[in-house]
């Protein structure tokens, strides 16, 4: 029998009740399952509750961070390797695939795998077969994959950075979830759980609700847990105040009709950016299409220029 997901999701959106009752039905199949959306909006949560759900909740569940590891130590990463295979490779080693079998596996941010890799990856997820890295013996496995972007796939596809079989593949089912300023019946709920999370004493005050709702949340959820825990921290009083959140003031209500300056657009998307991003300036960097260097430079000349703001 499923065990039920210990992560809790708040559903108080028409949205999320709705995805709440289909996620039921896309948890008994052993369907792929593709989640797309913004960073942030809580495309890890979905997939742990689709496995918690399933009949393979005891078996494992397996993640892989498609963005955060080297291409050249993917094929390892996926499909282990055999001793000697490459400098370095000491001991046979299992990959996820192997580890995740009678399980789920959780490819997080596929669409950075590199196109090289893709065609291999086809094939396991046809096949459920492969073999490890320098090794000749053909192993089988069985796996529900579920997988996840914050990219545009169809762009994706269309500037042949990503395969389209591939793709189809993995997209039997799909999710799609809405960024938090979409489903604003979710930010106060959210905002009190967290709350709830970091400390039991605390309320919030009807202008601090207010303006909790009138924020943009460029990071989603992820961003509403960082802003409550970081509220949590620096107030000493029970009741959080407006003032005493701490949000970037021109993304709230009617701040955001001001007229800005291409340079202060731009500062503020690369500052959105990261913070969708959890400050991984590599991350950032590649969503907005820049090298890491560029960025590093835009950063620094922000903080030379609030420096000097300060000394006048």
């Amino acid at each position: 029998m499923a065990s039920e997901s210990p992560l809790i999701m708040i559903a108080e959106s028409p949205f999320m009740k709705k995805l709440l009752i289909d996620l039921d039905k896309i948890a008994k199949s052993c369907a792929s399952v593709f989640i797309s959306g913004e960073s942030g909006t809580g495309k890890e949560v979905v997939a742990h509750a689709i496995h918690y759900r399933s009949t393979r909740s005891t078996e494992a569940f397996v993640k892989v961070n498609c963005a955060a590891i080297a291409e050249t130590l993917l094929e390892s990463e996926f499909f282990g390797h055999e001793k000697g295979s490459f400098t370095g490779a000491t001991c046979r080693r299992f990959g996820r695939f192997e580890l995740a079998s009678k399980g789920t596996l959780l490819l997080d941010e596929i669409s950075e795998i590199p196109l090289s890799l893709q065609s291999k990856l086809l094939r396991v997820v046809q096949e459920q077969e492969f073999e490890r890295v320098g090794g000749s013996q053909l192993i089988n496995v069985d796996v529900r994959l579920i997988s996840t972007s914050n990219r545009n796939m169809k762009e994706a596809i269309e500037n042949k950075l990503f395969r389209e079989d591939l793709y189809y593949r993995l997209n039997v089912v799909p999710i799609h979830l809405s960024p938090l300023r979409e489903r604003r019946e979710d930010i106060l709920p959210l905002s009190d759980y967290f709350l709830k999370e970091y400390d039991l004493s605390k309320t919030f005050s009807s202008a601090a609700k207010q303006k909790l709702l009138d924020y943009s949340w460029p990071g989603n959820i992820r961003e509403l847990s960082n802003i409550i825990q970081r509220t949590v921290v620096l107030s000493s009083s029970s009741l959080i105040q407006a003032d005493d959140l701490c949000l970037e003031p021109q993304q709230v209500g009617s701040c955001a009709k001001k007229i800005f300056t291409l340079k202060q657009l731009e500062k503020r998307h690369i500052l959105d950016t990261l913070v969708a991003h959890e400050q991984n300036r590599t991350q950032a960097a590649r969503a907005l299409g820049i090298s890491i260097r560029t960025l590093r430079n835009k950063l620094s000349t922000y903080t030379q220029e609030a420096a000097k703001d300060q000394i006048s």
